[in-house]
């Protein structure tokens, strides 16, 4: 083959082999954690079983306040992208607009798993121990998101 031809013809070929693509990869789970299930664990879980730290943790969440409401102290964000509800020692409960991720209810188990002294179902209802009380654990989709904790009486 003619050398003029064969030097070009190398160069093409060693600069389409930089130009070949990684392997695709796909992720199995979400990417990130959901914002709804940290400022679940973080407001909620990180304060049970009294929830006396809720109101400053809800703060770090762009939450002003958590207003009396009689049965319960309540807060939203000033764009209502996320709420929280407190009982103090009975129940917390942080929401946030309507996912598609399908992946929520899991994230949201996982990370309650963390901090309970018994295993948790990977299944609704769940319960979880936290200083040896017990809480039940739900996930309501219906409208929006709401991770929800109660003390089981």
């Amino acid at each position: 083959m003619n050398r003029a031809i064969l030097s070009p013809l190398c160069l093409l070929l060693a600069l389409l082999a930089g130009c070949a693509s990684p392997p695709e990869v796909i992720d199995k789970e979400a990417a990130a954690i959901a914002e709804g299930v940290l400022a679940f664990r973080d407001i909620c879980l990180k304060s049970a079983p009294s929830f006396a730290g809720a109101d400053s943790a809800a703060k770090a969440y762009g939450i002003a306040r958590l207003d009396n409401a009689g049965y319960a102290r309540m807060g939203l964000r000033p764009d209502h992208s996320l709420g929280v509800q407190v009982q103090k020692g009975k129940q917390c409960a942080v929401t946030t607009p309507s996912q598609r991720d399908k992946t929520l209810t899991a994230q949201f188990l996982k990370l309650a798993e963390q901090f309970s002294s018994t295993p948790v179902a990977q299944h609704l209802p769940a319960k979880i121990t936290l200083d040896q009380q017990t809480f039940l654990l739900m996930h309501d989709r219906r409208g929006g998101e709401a991770y929800v904790m109660l003390r089981k009486p």
